[in-house]
């Protein structure tokens, strides 16, 4: 009877996703998680109740500040002592002591702060010296608030590109592309750890030779390819939504605001999930091939070339910049590259329809060939035992099965 191979391959995927699917690890991973969370919010509500009045001393009548917020300014009558002694007498009630280097007001005047030692409050101190400064500087200028509120206020700029591909809010799409690449390194990372323990297990134990007498090389890892491509994916959708659920807490528990999405363009998911898809799927079939030739996990130099993956996500960090020059148009249509370069590419400027389809269908073209070729890279690397073959031996079995 012959054996259904669509049936081998999906017992195949579902022993190779559930194997490394624990759902009580990961619910008690997402319990961990939230525990963090309600940390970090009544950590939060404590330290705002916590707030402390600062008591300042002015070493100088030149100097003009008034109390304000948690801090209260107090001159230092007939003093003698530095601002060392002054902080370190005994029963001292000063935390920070304000000195100025000349008295002559024709001079630039420079503020020294003398404090006990480095506590977060200090930012917060300079911060209220340079508005009251401000503030001081402008009466004798005779200026007016509003022309204060104009010298402070920072030039708006506005930038416009000649090229209408490319999309006006640059922070946005950045932010979008980071992310992008972000996930992509997630799901690469997930499938490269689980199936290098998966298949140098697997191979030490010599189990998968006893399955070629009932399942063909190419069944085997398809089903594990598979696998590793749900676990991918569900990596990806499980450190996108936690990122949503980290961003809408810290925006709507720590800092009082709403929740914007406005920034999704939910018409780009689509695509970004058809590359993801296509980008795990190349990047797995390439580890599982170099996994299978690797016989000592510990020792064996190969174990380096599974990280040649993250290579491309590295080039389109470098190059995501300049998202309308040659270079990322080159990654974005080369298929070792483009299930990145690609979709990073369409979040920060317009990208033609036929660019999309033609980067998609070299991709696919190179899945497709990368699928048998590893599959013979498998067959071979599982039935090879003290001697590892070498770099050149494993493309002459990509690209033809040896006699």
């Amino acid at each position: 009877m012959k054996p259904n191979k669509s049936k081998q391959v999906w017992l195949v995927t579902c022993w190779e996703f559930m194997h490394f699917f624990k759902w009580k690890q990961e619910l008690i991973s997402k319990l961990i998680m939230i525990a963090i969370a309600v940390v970090v919010y009544f950590w939060q509500v404590v330290k705002n109740d916590d707030v402390t009045i600062y008591q300042i001393a002015l070493a100088s009548p030149n100097i003009t500040l008034q109390s304000a917020g948690q801090f209260n300014f107090e001159y230092v009558e007939n003093n003698s002592l530095s601002a060392y002694e002054l902080l370190r007498q005994e029963e001292s009630k000063y935390d920070a002591v304000i000195a100025i280097n000349t008295d002559n007001s024709d001079e630039q005047q420079q503020l020294i702060l003398t404090v006990n030692d480095k506590q977060s409050w200090h930012n917060n101190l300079n911060t209220e010296i340079l508005n009251q400064y401000r503030q001081t500087v402008a009466q004798q200028l005779n200026l007016q608030p509003s022309q204060l509120l104009l010298l402070q206020t920072p030039v708006s700029i506005t930038q416009q590109y000649a090229d209408q591909a490319i999309k006006s809010e640059d922070e946005v799409s950045d932010t979008i592309a980071i992310v992008m690449i972000v996930l992509m390194a997630v799901g690469i990372f997930t499938s490269f750890g689980q199936l290098f323990a998966s298949i140098t297990g697997e191979k030490q134990q010599r189990v998968t030779e006893q399955l070629y007498s009932c399942i063909s090389a190419q069944s085997w890892i398809d089903g594990k390819i598979l696998g590793q491509l749900l676990h991918a994916i569900k990596a990806m959708v499980t450190a996108g939504f936690t990122g949503l659920i980290g961003y809408a807490f810290m925006a709507v528990v720590i800092n009082d605001q709403s929740i914007d999405l406005a920034m999704i363009d939910w018409s780009f998911i689509p695509w970004l999930f058809i590359f993801s898809l296509l980008g795990i799927y190349i990047s797995t079939a390439f580890i599982a091939a170099v996994a299978a030739a690797i016989d000592d996990p510990n020792h064996s130099a190969k174990t380096s070339m599974m990280l040649l993956p993250l290579l491309p996500v590295a080039l389109v960090f470098m190059t995501m910049d300049d998202a309308s020059g040659w270079a990322m148009s080159l990654l974005s249509f080369l298929p070792l590259t483009s299930f990145v370069a690609m979709p990073v590419k369409m979040s920060l400027i317009d990208v033609p329809l036929w660019h999309t389809l033609l980067s998609l269908a070299l991709g696919i073209a190179l899945a497709a060939w990368l699928r048998s070729g590893a599959a013979r890279m498998f067959k071979m690397g599982m039935t090879m035992y003290g001697k590892e073959p070498s770099v050149g031996m494993m493309f002459k079995w990509m690209i033809k099965e040896p006699k």
